[in-house]
This record gives structure tokens, sequence and C-alpha cells, in this order.
């Protein structure tokens, strides 16, 4: 298999561009949704198999805040669970903002998640990065995108 850093994550061009997708339509407000897959990001690499768009239920202004409803995370949850997978991470965007998460993103993540981080400037995706925090209430640390390989695309 190779010494893959467990730190990294797969996202298929398909999950990839349901959220760019989503980040783009939402501008200027925050999108966000979270991250189906496998892995743990410790002992194996993450691997996206879907990405789940949700409504952005922060009570104030969506412009720099976002927040996902626990009913949707269960639901998630426990759609993933049912098809032998996990909710493995979440993703949001900041308009005209950096690709990078905020104090209050990591005030408010929890360890062993990905983090997926979209900029978008003037409705259009110009940079995305994933993180992962350290530890509990530690430092957000780079998660290195790995592309998917052929196998894993769809045969056309």
């Amino acid at each position: 298999m190779g010494m893959t850093d467990p730190r990294s994550i797969t996202i298929p061009p398909e999950a990839e561009a349901v959220m760019r997708a989503h980040a783009e339509v939402t501008y200027p407000n925050e999108a966000c949704g979270a991250l189906v897959g496998t892995g743990d990001g410790v002992n194996e690499p993450w691997m996206v198999t879907s990405a789940e768009p949700a409504p952005n239920e922060f009570d104030g202004g969506h412009h720099n805040r976002y927040l996902i409803a626990p009913a949707f995370q269960v639901q998630v949850e426990r759609s993933a669970l049912a098809a032998g997978l996990d909710l493995i991470g979440f993703y949001h965007s900041h308009p005209e903002e950096q690709a990078r998460p905020s104090e209050y993103d990591r005030s408010h993540a929890w360890a062993g998640y990905a983090y997926r981080v979209y900029s978008v400037h003037a409705a259009k995706v110009v940079d995305g990065n994933t993180f992962t925090l350290d530890a509990p209430e530690g430092t957000f640390v780079p998660v290195a995108d790995l592309p998917a390989s052929p196998q894993q695309q769809t045969e056309s």
C-alpha cells in the first residue's frame, strides 16, 4: 500500500464538485456540510465518498459563521453507518477570506475530524484546503490532499 501519511485525504472529483458548487451558490454567505467516507486520519488516511450539503443554521449573519444542526449530523451519521461508512468531517466556505480555519472554527471544532475550507471570491471558489485538530482544544494542522487514483474514479 505504500507509506501514506495517515493525515491525508482523498476527495473524488464528484464530491469536490458538489462542495465547490455549494460554496459558490451560497455566496456571499457561508456554505457548510458533512464529509462521508472512511478512515480516521490517525491509522488510515481519510477517503471521502460523498459530500452532503447542509443548511446553515447559524442564528445570525451567515457571511462569516456557520452552524450545522445536530439533527442533520445525526441523519448523515446514521445513513453513513448504514452504508458501512462514517461521518469523517465537515466543509464550509469563507466568502472573501482565505481557505484556512478561523479562531472561531478552531474553538468549535472536534479532534478526529477532517475540516475542508474553501475561499470564495466574487462567487467563485479560488482555493480549498483541509485541516484537522491535533488534539481537543488544540491547533489546526494541514491535511495533505491526495489525488484520487484512477481505479477510484468512476468508469465513463
